[in-house]
C-alpha cells in the first residue's frame, strides 16, 4: 500500500503472445486526493465517488472455501457502509484450485455458498449484486478486490443467458451472486460499464467444449448481447466488443496464449485494449473467460 494508492497482486501470470503484441496494463487512476488505510485484511483507497479495496488471507488449496468468503464479504460490505460507500459496483474473486472438490464439493461452488449466504441477507438483494468475475489462480490465497461507489448504478442482464443469481440447483446448492453488468452515468453524460466475466454459456448451459475459438466467439457474442442491453437502458451506444476499453482475458492453458490472442485480434481488430492472463474458469469445460470495461468521457 502506497499514499496514492495500493498494489494489488492477482497470483496470475501474463500469457505468452506474439511478438510484438502490445499487452495493456490494469491501472486504475482516480481524479483529486487518495486517501488509504487498511483495515486488518482489508486495504483501502478513497478518492471521490469511488472506494477501492482489497481483501486478502492465506488460503490453501485443500480448504474449504465458503467460510473464508462469507467472512470476506461481510468485512467488505461493513466497510464500504461504515464510509458511506454503500453499493459494491464491481468485484474480483481470486483463489486456488477453483475446480477441485473439498468433502465432496467443488471448491467454486463451497466459494458461491459463502458469498450468497452475505448477499441473500440483504433487502431486495438481486437487485444490488457486483459484477464480478471468479478465477482460480495457481498460487495460495484468497484475494478479492472491488470497487464501491457512493450512488447506486444500474444492473445489466443478458438475454441470452439466465441470471447467473436464477441458475438451477445443477450448478451448485447457491446460485452464483452477480450481475452482468452494472453501468453508471453522471448528469454530464460520461458513463461507466463493467462487464462480468462471460463465459461460453447459452441459457445456463455450457457450449462448444473443447473448441477454443468457438468458446471465444460465443463469449464475445454474449458481450455484444449485453452492451445492445446497456444500450437500451442508457445512452451507452456500443456496436460490439472492440468498442470497448478494456478486455481482461483468462485462458484455462498456458499454451492457448497466441491462439487466442490471434482469434481475438481478428474478431475485435487493433483498438481494444487486452490483458490476458493464465487461470482456471468456474466450470471445468470452459476453456477461457473474457470481462470488459467502457469508461467514457
Amino acid at each position: 500500500m502506497r499514499p496514492d494508492g495500493i498494489d494489488i497482486a492477482l497470483g496470475l501470470e501474463p500469457m505468452e503472445i506474439p511478438e510484438g503484441a502490445e499487452v495493456a496494463p490494469e491501472l486504475w487512476y482516480a481524479a483529486g486526493a487518495v486517501r488509504t488505510e487498511q483495515v486488518d485484511e482489508l486495504m483501502l483507497a478513497q478518492a471521490g465517488d469511488r472506494l477501492v479495496g482489497c481483501w486478502y488471507r492465506p488460503h490453501g488449496a485443500d480448504e474449504d472455501p465458503e467460510a473464508i468468503t462469507e467472512e470476506a464479504y461481510r468485512a467488505i460490505l461493513e466497510a464500504c457502509r461504515d464510509r458511506g460507500f454503500g453499493h459494491l459496483v464491481r468485484a474480483w474473486n481470486y483463489f486456488p484450485a477453483i475446480n477441485q472438490s473439498v468433502d465432496g464439493q467443488e471448491r467454486y461452488r463451497s466459494f458461491c455458498a459463502g458469498r450468497a449466504r452475505v448477499f441473500e441477507a440483504l433487502p431486495d438483494f438481486e437487485r444490488d449484486l457486483p459484477a464480478a468475475t471468479a478465477i482460480g489462480t495457481h498460487v495460495d490465497g484468497m484475494l478479492i478486490y472491488f470497487i464501491a461507489t457512493r450512488e447506486t448504478t444500474l444492473r445489466i442482464e443478458n438475454p441470452r443467458q439466465v441470471s447467473a443469481f436464477r441458475y438451477p440447483r445443477q450448478y451448485g446448492p447457491r446460485s452464483p451472486s452477480f450481475a452482468r453488468a452494472r453501468m453508471s452515468q453522471d448528469e454530464g453524460g460520461a458513463a461507466e460499464l463493467f462487464i462480468s466475466g462471460t463465459a461460453s454459456i447459452v441459457g445456463h448451459e455450457s457450449r462448444h467444449p473443447g473448441d477454443l475459438e468457438a468458446q471465444i466467439d460465443e463469449s464475445l457474442r454474449n458481450i455484444g448481447v449485453l452492451l445492445e442491453a446497456a444500450s437500451e437502458e442508457g445512452s451507452v451506444a456500443l456496436r460490439d466488443p472492440g468498442d470497448l476499453s478494456m478486455l481482461k482475458v483468462y485462458l484455462r492453458h498456458r499454451a492457448d496464449g497466441a491462439r487466442a490472442w490471434g482469434h481475438l485480434r481478428q474478431c475485435l481488430g487493433e483498438d481494444v485494449d487486452i490483458l490476458m492472463l493464465h487461470g482456471d474458469i468456474c466450470r471445468s469445460e470452459l476453456l477461457v473467460e473474457i470481462e470488459g470495461l467502457y469508461r467514457q468521457g
